[in-house]
């Protein structure tokens, strides 16, 4: 994350480019063809598929290389086809993996056998866009096939939870609805100078971009407009994956002229080119945010390979549809998921897996040692009725923030997984006169939240609150930001009275604070320590890193900014700790700000906030910036309030300033603001 490109910037859209998503598929290795397939030995696989061994591009293209003859006569057609050759024209490109034949699905596969996928044309076609059977937990075609399913082309749409099709985890399809499409191929290259890009299902009812269009290594990816964002600025964005090691080739379209633009974080150095209305760039893993002139922002959103993800047929892994949920959001769905929620904890099937579609839900409740896992395709979409997050009690009312679409209340050993989306619905429940988190972690430990978009949450998206030991990564943060008041309390995450926590490679787009650590209890029982916030890129209202303004107890110590791109805030840094908190070795490292509205760092202990009583006595103890340079030339301001409430310590290294390197507090190439209360000022 270095500096980049000199492009211009405003507000835009959003491409979510993440990390493979586990409804994806790779190379057709131990292919379907033998482990449901029946008149054949369990498992033998893809021993003689061909899928995709000439894709040049791709990790084997899936329709193939699963379709083993193993798996004897009557399964030797199961999974991805026995006769598919995995996309010969594939290349990284526009011809999806998956076999001009598609593969037969298991035909005959196994005493659940569905027919996963007869009709898919992987090829031109792009991929298996008919794997039109809805092949069972047991049926062939699932997550080994279905007509191209995963890797090939824009996956099997209708190949409903196919978990288990015949022949394991070959090609053809991860898992359900179709899989996800896959083009280029992670290994295609010896180089490894290609990655393949892995694109989910399309949301059901989300609503297509008009400005925007997206290819990467030439094939569309799905392009999402967030309407409910109402009179705020309506951003858009797609989500996909990056497999493999190299880099991507991304283009992207606008339906409308432009002059300028810019593609952020500038850390990146892509080198991007523009020809008519399309810009085009290569990119690895990456969190991107594209605007052209001052049009709507666009975010492009790039993670790496999802590791290890979990599959429908394995021991541990229940799935959602053998509950006959409805998955097209047209009902109310809370009760049968709590259900299966609570089936999970503590099970031998201990990870609930929710293959792709929209539930509606109000309030969840995860439990103890079990696993959500949300598959690239799924959305568990909010009600717009108030009523519906009133499932329980417990737990800690912040600003009337009582509630939220998922909580996790004194439980340990709890996983939130996945590809998939949770979408609070939060505009339409705050005009109802809803305050509500989007996920709330309270009282518990042990707690793993990785790779999923949250977005649209009426109130601080995700809060922490008196827990411990909690990992949130890959974490893609979309609320709605205003741009016709100053802010609307949408806080990205925030860490409040929690301990020995971290926030790595995250998104945020909020309407308020990005990350805000807090000490929320007046009786400071549990002081806020060791918290690290690391590779993350920020764009929002009010300040992108932040500590406070709540700080009740004893002390705050330990808090770490880390390799953080703010690309656009109010003020950059902050801390405004209004209470009775001492905050220590406070570090902001390797930050780089692009824009900051009014302040680039603010140490403040003299104006408390007037909505809410402050004791204002706490005091600030050394305080690092280390690598920090900054585009916007915005004053440092420093005001401690006596000589108790003061600030001591304050060290700066490398601190450069629209690139000159600031040096001394008297430095007339930054603008400074410092009362006689802020003692101990170093440079370095």
């Amino acid at each position: 994350m270095k500096p980049w490109l000199n492009l211009s910037f405003g507000l835009a859209a959003a491409i979510l480019i993440a990390a493979q998503p586990a409804c994806s598929s790779q190379s057709g290795g131990g292919g379907s063809g033998g482990t449901y397939g029946t008149g054949g030995t369990p498992g033998s696989g893809g021993s003689s598929g061909n899928g995709g061994a000439t894709d040049a591009g791709g990790t084997i293209a899936a329709g193939g290389a699963a379709g083993g003859n193993s798996g004897g006569t009557a399964g030797s057609k199961a999974g991805g086809g026995g006769t598919g050759t995995g996309g010969t024209i594939a290349s990284g490109g526009t011809i999806a993996s998956g076999g001009t034949t598609g593969g037969m699905g298991g035909a005959t596969g196994g005493s659940n056998g569905g027919t996963g996928g007869m009709p898919g044309t992987g090829g031109s076609a792009a991929g298996g866009a008919g794997g039109s059977s809805t092949a069972t937990s047991q049926g062939a075609g699932g997550r080994t096939g279905g007509a191209g399913g995963a890797a090939s082309g824009s996956g099997g749409a209708s190949l409903t939870d196919g978990s288990t099709g015949s022949g394991g985890r070959g090609s053809g399809g991860t898992t359900v609805t179709g899989g996800a499409t896959q083009t280029g191929g992670a290994t295609g290259n010896t180089d490894g100078g290609t990655s393949g890009v892995v694109t989910c299902p399309d949301l059901p009812g989300a609503p297509k971009s008009p400005l925007y269009s997206i290819t990467a290594n030439g094939a569309p990816l799905f392009v999402e407009k967030m309407t409910n964002f109402g009179s705020e600025m309506q951003v858009h964005y797609a989500h996909a994956s990056l497999s493999g090691a190299g880099t991507a080739s991304i283009a992207v379209t606008v339906s409308e002229s432009f002059s300028s633009y810019k593609l952020s974080p500038k850390s990146r150095q892509i080198s991007a080119t523009k020809s008519g209305n399309t810009v085009t760039f290569s990119s690895g893993p990456n969190y991107l945010i594209f605007q052209p002139d001052a049009k709507e922002l666009l975010f492009i959103l790039l993670d790496a390979e999802e590791a290890n993800p979990p599959h429908v047929g394995d021991a541990n892994v229940k799935s959602l549809a053998d509950s006959a949920v409805d998955n097209t959001g047209a009902t109310l769905v809370t009760s049968k998921i709590q259900s299966a929620i609570d089936a999970a904890s503590g099970a031998t099937q201990n990870v609930l897996y929710v293959p792709p579609g929209r539930y509606k839900v109000g309030e969840l409740w995860l439990k103890s040692n079990m696993t959500l896992y949300l598959a690239c395709g799924a959305i568990l979409s909010g009600s717009s009725s108030t009523g519906d997050f009133n499932t329980g009690s417990g737990g800690i009312n912040i600003e009337g923030m009582q509630h939220s679409l998922i909580r996790m209340y004194q439980v340990k050993n709890t996983k939130l997984l996945g590809r998939g989306v949770l979408d609070a619905n939060g505009h339409a429940i705050r005009a109802a006169g809803l305050n509500a988190s989007l996920l709330k972690i309270e009282q518990s430990s042990d707690i793993t939240v990785d790779g999923i978009v949250v977005r649209d949450s009426s109130y601080w998206n995700t809060l922490i609150y008196r827990s411990d030991a909690v990992t949130i990564q890959n974490y893609k943060v979309i609320n709605c930001r205003p741009t016709t008041t100053t802010y609307n309390n949408t806080d990205g995450v925030d860490f409040d009275e929690s301990t020995n926590s971290s926030l790595s490679n995250a998104f945020l787009y909020t309407g308020d604070d990005g990350m805000a650590p807090k000490n929320e209890d007046s009786n400071g029982t549990i002081n806020t320590k060791n918290i690290t916030h690391q590779h993350i890129v920020v764009y929002n209202n009010s300040v992108g890193c932040k500590i406070g303004t709540k700080s009740m107890g004893q002390s705050m110590d330990g808090i770490t900014f880390k390799d953080i791109d703010v690309v656009k805030a109010g003020r950059a840094m902050t801390i405004e700790a209004y209470d009775t908190a001492v905050v220590s070795n406070t570090t902001f490292e390797d930050i780089r700000v692009e824009a900051a509205d009014s302040m680039l760092i603010n140490l403040a202990l003299d104006q408390p906030p007037t909505w809410r009583t402050a004791a204002d006595t706490g005091s600030y103890k050394d305080t690092y910036f280390t690598n920090v340079s900054s585009d916007a030339k915005q004053v440092i301001s420093l005001h401690g309030k006596s000589s108790s409430a003061n600030i001591n310590g304050v060290h700066f290294k490398n601190l450069t300033i629209q690139g000159k390197a600031v040096t001394s507090q008297t430095d007339s190439d930054a603008s400074w603001d410092i009362n006689s209360y802020v003692s101990n000022i170093t440079f370095q």
